[in-house]
């Protein structure tokens, strides 16, 4: 399977609209930004949007929100960005690595289950290159044993 990675369309609007903002002297806040999250929602369905930085910095937030604390365990998957593990880390809680299945790319419910202890409190799921990860089975299984899922969608919308 050959998977095209990083390989982006630029249309000539596009530009447009980075030029637009580059000259409006709001990089991280203002009218785009606004206009960013609401489109976002729209496109997601979501009922909020908060832009931040990186991933990195919305994974934190989440975490934290979350309220993962020392003593708690939170499973990853081993294929992702060291900042998953590090967002985790960061809040006192453990990260716990777990295989994916090696033709998704994606956590999946067979390796969660391997690395669930009682002190889990929360799974970050990664949707890796465009590809979701199969959420229904995971979905289920976390309001049953009532963990957090966060889903890191850094690559999700490639």
């Amino acid at each position: 399977m050959k998977v095209d990675y990083s390989k982006k369309e630029i249309y000539s609007s596009d530009l447009r609209s980075v030029n637009n903002v580059l000259k409006s002297g709001w990089l991280t806040q203002g009218k785009f930004t606004d206009e960013f999250e609401k489109e976002f929602c729209k496109f997601t369905g979501s009922k909020y949007c908060v832009t931040v930085s990186s991933c990195t910095a919305g994974l934190h937030l989440s975490c934290i929100v979350a309220g993962f604390k020392k003593g708690d365990e939170v499973i990853v998957p081993s294929m992702t960005h060291v900042a998953t593990a590090h967002a985790v880390e960061h809040t006192g809680a453990k990260a716990v690595i777990a295989d994916i299945d090696y033709r998704t790319g994606n956590l999946d419910l067979i390796n969660i289950k391997k690395n669930i202890s009682t002190r889990t409190k929360g799974i970050i799921i990664v949707h890796m290159a465009g590809l979701p990860c199969d959420l229904r089975d995971i979905v289920k299984f976390c309001k049953e044993k009532k963990i957090t899922l966060i889903e890191n969608c850094a690559h999700g919308i490639d």
